[in-house]
């Protein structure tokens, strides 16, 4: 006899590290306009769980419940799971007051600043994740696909049941799929995200990373979005698209081949506030190891046309509805709503200030030298957004102290594991010489 299973929906909050954390509760018990209580301390977990303290969930103040308010506009039933539904929520404290450090509510406030100009910004993600089979990590990773060439048909053969079910799924609760194909690496996939108003495309990019891992779960693989995981191999990029629309229209190119003139403001914000949104787009200590410039990941703040070694890339050749600049520097460990609010913030404040834009790296330029020196580990992204008045006066002081304390928290986990801890590394340099 089978059992009935029981409806439930399944609650979606966006966090500082996986993108969505959440709980499955009873559908019954969380109608339309209903409200659930969930513990602050969502916004101080680390991927592994580690607890850190924040302004607003900390020892002192028990790390109190605040309320999630579910966004009806998200709600979608999952067809691979039957009587699951999946809605994405929104903070608020209990006095009705919304979360200022809940990343979904800093980028609703940002895409608002910009409807205020009558603008709306345009988003399009793509991710590069590795994928693998699922086992023991210290036996050893064996990749999916027995190749490694880039767009190779040959890989795309051996993955399009993933990919094919994958397109599926996402289609199926309207996450469109622009494309699905071979990187240059083990077991190494790109997908990309058709491009939409900048909130809705970091909710279905937070759903599609975690959609697309829990599909590798089901069929014995494992699916990471991890910066760096090979050395010797390319790290997994989490670029952005970009284009802004007036009365529907993009408004990016002046119709000539060129930058308009807002773009160029826009554009000009990008690399101004790129030091100071760093630890947005690689927030973790592994994101530094990717920021390699022989891998096409720009170490400073630079942007050119159709010139895959600048941060920022800008496409112009191209109908002026598809005009558009990419932003390489993120990765793909970067939750979409930190790596929206960072571009966002930059946009907005080069638009305000009508700031100039420099000159473009050129395919000669020496791309070790040309444009503003980026961070190259965690703690000085870190001390960059905290000292950044831009991030203080587009996102918030709220949000930045908070942010900021788990980035410190993950400073404090990595050399407390590395005190308590002999290296291979110090093993070979001290014990045969000292």
């Amino acid at each position: 006899m089978s059992i009935p299973r029981v409806p439930t929906v399944r609650l979606e909050i966006p966090d500082y590290d996986l993108g969505l954390r959440g709980k499955s509760v009873r559908a019954d018990s969380l109608s339309s306009g209903k409200r659930a209580a969930m513990s602050m301390i969502v916004y101080g977990l680390s991927v592994a769980d580690d607890v850190t303290d924040t302004p607003i969930a900390n020892a002192n103040n028990g790390y109190p419940d605040a309320f999630a308010i579910l966004d009806e506009s998200t709600r979608v039933q999952l067809p691979w799971y039957p009587v699951t539904e999946a809605v994405i929520a929104d903070m608020i404290h209990q006095d009705d007051r919304p979360v200022l450090e809940s990343p979904r509510t800093v980028l609703k406030n940002l895409e608002q600043d910009f409807k205020k100009r009558g603008l709306t910004p345009i988003l399009g993600y793509e991710y590069e994740v590795y994928v693998s089979y699922a086992g023991e990590i210290n036996d050893g990773i064996t990749p999916l696909g027995r190749t490694i060439s880039a767009y190779s048909l040959l890989r795309l053969a051996e993955t399009s049941d993933l990919a094919e079910e994958f397109m599926a799924r996402m289609e199926a609760i309207n996450i469109p799929l622009g494309a699905f194909h071979s990187e240059l690496g083990p077991g190494f996939l790109e997908f990309t995200l058709l491009p939409a108003p900048a909130l809705e495309a970091a909710d279905r990019a937070a759903r599609a990373k975690q959609y697309f891992r829990e599909l590798c779960a089901e069929r014995g693989l494992r699916a990471t979005f991890m910066a760096k995981l090979h050395m010797d191999q390319s790290g997994s990029g989490g670029h952005v698209h970009q284009s802004i629309l007036h009365e529907g229209s993009n408004i990016f190119s002046n119709g000539k081949g060129e930058l308009s003139e807002l773009a160029s403001n826009y554009v000009a914000g990008l690399i101004a506030s790129m030091g100071d949104m760093t630890v947005l787009f690689n927030p973790f200590l592994n994101s530094y190891k990717r920021l390699d410039a022989a891998f096409f990941v720009a170490n400073r703040a630079t942007w050119g046309y159709d010139n895959r070694n600048a941060a920022c890339r800008t496409i112009l050749n191209v109908p002026a509805e598809a005009a558009r600049v990419e932003h390489r520097r993120p990765g793909a460990d970067a939750s979409p709503y930190l790596v929206a609010i960072g571009i966002l913030a930059g946009g907005l404040h080069g638009i305000n200030e009508k700031l100039p834009l420099g000159p473009a790296l050129m395919p000669n330029d020496d791309i070790a030298t040309s444009g503003q020196y980026l961070a190259s580990t965690l703690e000085e992204a870190v001390d960059a957004f905290e000292a950044s008045l831009i991030a203080r006066d587009y996102i918030g002081a709220d949000f930045v102290a908070s942010f900021a304390a788990t980035r410190r928290g993950e400073l404090a986990a990595f050399n407390k594991w590395w005190r308590g801890n002999i290296t291979d590394w110090e093993l070979k340099r001290y014990m045969e010489h000292i």
